[in-house]
Order: structure tokens, then C-alpha cells, then sequence
């Protein structure tokens, strides 16, 4: 093996060297980083279903798995905000047979009221800095955009929602986390820009 092979060997290492130190890259870290994955191979499947009980199943999946993740990553708070996800969508399971209609009513109102007291409660309980309270940015923006029946305005709350999921991986180091929802913030804002543009063009 000549010199200049070597070199280029001895940087590759060190830039993984690198990485392991600043990510902290231990089994833990390592198991955070696929059930990330496994949390956005989800989110991708939802896209492809057309029914609205079997989305809703995928996305509790979704947050078990993200919830594990960020346990292993000792985001508590995330852990807290993932749990909040859980209740709100197998509450919309449950409710989705007994549903007669689409708009509001005093029992939405009523879920969201309490859904939000809970994540205040939980926010108390699991505190840990001021970057563990974008997860909770994310979960109240994201409780109150789910219930927008305007998918317009539904679409547009997704962006900020996303930008503090980003802020709270970057706050985790959680790699993946950061590269796939960085993807995802992408989509969704060039979505909305085309649903716009074609809004615009309708009228």
C-alpha cells in the first residue's frame, strides 16, 4: 500500500473518529438512529394508504418508535410529546366509526383543551433545557393543525411543526434524525407551494 493510500485512509478514520466523539456514537446512539429510520420508513408508508384507520395505526407505530428513540437519546421531554401522540391518534381511531360529521364540535374542542393541559403537565415533569421545549412547540402546533379542515392551512402548520422536530434533533445530535426530517421539511414546503400555485391559477 503506498503513502498517499495510506494518508487518504488515516483521514477517513479520523473524520469517523470525529463523528463518534461529537455524536457520542455508543450501542444506544446506534439503535436511536435505526428506529429513526423505521419512524420515517412509516411516516413514507402513510403516504401510500388511502385509509384513514390504518394511517392512524401507522403513525401510533411511528411514535412508539420515536419514542423509543428518543429514550435512548434521554430526550424525556420527546418521550413525553410522543405519548401525547399516541393518545390524540388512537382517540381519532376510536372516534373515526362513531364520526357523523367533519366539522367541530363542543367534544373536539373539549380533546384539544385537554390534550394541551396534558402536555403542559408533562412539559413540568420532563424539562430538560430550553431545546427539549421545541419538541413541545411541535406537538401543540401539530394537536392543533390536525383538527384544521382546511387542509391548506393544515399544510402550511406542518412547516413550523417540522422546523422544531429539526431544532430538537439538532438538540439530540441525533443524526438521521436531522438528515430525514430535513428531507421531509423540504417536501412539505415545496407541497405547499404547489397547492398554492394551483389555488392560485383555480381562482
Amino acid at each position: 500500500m503506498n503513502v498517499q493510500c495510506k494518508t487518504i485512509i488515516s483521514k477517513n478514520f479520523n473524520i469517523i473518529e470525529v463523528v463518534i466523539i461529537v455524536l457520542n456514537w455508543t450501542v444506544e446512539y446506534t439503535m436511536s438512529q435505526v428506529l429513526i429510520v423505521i419512524v420515517y420508513a412509516l411516516i413514507c408508508i402513510t403516504y401510500f394508504l388511502k385509509n384513514r384507520n390504518r394511517i392512524l395505526i401507522i403513525n401510533i407505530l411511528a411514535h412508539i418508535c420515536q419514542a423509543f428513540s428518543f429514550l435512548l437519546l434521554n430526550g424525556l421531554t420527546g418521550v413525553a410529546m410522543n405519548f401525547v401522540y399516541i393518545i390524540r391518534d388512537s382517540f381519532f381511531v376510536i372516534d373515526e366509526k362513531n364520526r357523523k360529521s367533519n366539522h367541530l364540535n363542543k367534544k373536539d374542542y373539549i380533546i384539544i383543551l385537554i390534550l394541551i393541559l396534558i402536555i403542559i403537565c408533562l412539559t413540568c415533569l420532563n424539562y430538560n433545557g430550553l431545546g427539549s421545549l421545541l419538541s413541545v412547540v411541535a406537538t401543540i402546533i401539530s394537536t392543533i393543525a390536525i383538527w384544521q379542515k382546511n387542509t391548506k392551512y393544515y399544510k402550511l402548520l406542518g412547516i413550523p411543526v417540522s422546523i422544531a422536530w429539526l431544532g430538537y434533533y439538532i438538540f439530540l445530535k441525533s443524526l438521521f434524525g436531522i438528515i430525514l426530517e430535513s428531507i421531509l421539511l423540504i417536501c412539505i414546503i415545496v407541497g405547499f407551494i404547489i397547492e398554492n400555485n394551483k389555488t392560485k391559477n383555480y381562482l
